[in-house]
């Protein structure tokens, strides 16, 4: 395993490079090989038992430098993926680690992105009364699942596909302009 050149072409694309689901399981592996090798050695203080701590102090670097950029590219992908309802080859290229630090950015980016619309739009009233909340809150039902959110009024929303909810308005809205909802039309029987 070559950690150094894995980070090298890391650097060279501003996408993320293939890597498998297990990588960082393999590079533990490695890792701990190395110490392995290492403590087997007679003479700790050899040519051999140098160059075996050279290289795992070298390898750990380079493994700490590749985390750091997968997650630069990680949180710009998750920023840029807030703002649109494209999600295809979302996980693309990410390890099992990865991916979930993926969703839980995501799910920030999009609840905060979310809440600071609703206050700066200012979309989102009290509710006064029960003639008010077919104004304030829609029905809708998803497409798609989403992750989970904060909603303008304090409640976190976790919406898989297929749900009916009662959203904001704001965030009904949002889903539906991104086509992760449609709206569910209510009649009221008087």
């Amino acid at each position: 395993m070559d950690l150094a050149n894995a980070l090298r072409e890391e650097r060279k694309s501003a996408e993320l490079q293939h890597l498998d689901k297990n990588f960082y399981q393999q590079v533990g592996t490695y890792l701990a090989n190395l110490g392995k090798e290492l403590a087997s050695l007679e003479d700790p203080f050899s040519v051999e038992a140098q160059i075996l701590q050279d290289t795992l102090k070298s390898e750990k670097n380079s493994l700490n430098k590749l985390i750091d950029q997968r997650v630069k590219k990680l949180v710009r992908r998750a920023q840029r993926n807030s703002r649109s309802a494209s999600r295809e080859d979302a996980f693309l290229g990410m390890t099992e680690e990865e991916e979930e630090i993926y969703r839980q950015m995501s799910s920030a980016f999009v609840g905060g992105r979310e809440a600071i619309l609703a206050h700066v739009t200012q979309t989102e009233r009290p509710l006064t009364g029960k003639k008010d909340i077919s104004r304030d809150y829609e029905v809708v039902r998803l497409l798609d699942s989403v992750p989970m959110f904060v909603g303008v009024n304090g409640r976190n929303y976790l919406l898989s596909k297929d749900d009916v909810a009662v959203l904001p308005a704001v965030h009904a809205r949002n889903l539906r302009n991104k086509n992760l909802a449609i709206e569910v039309r209510v009649r009221l029987e008087r």
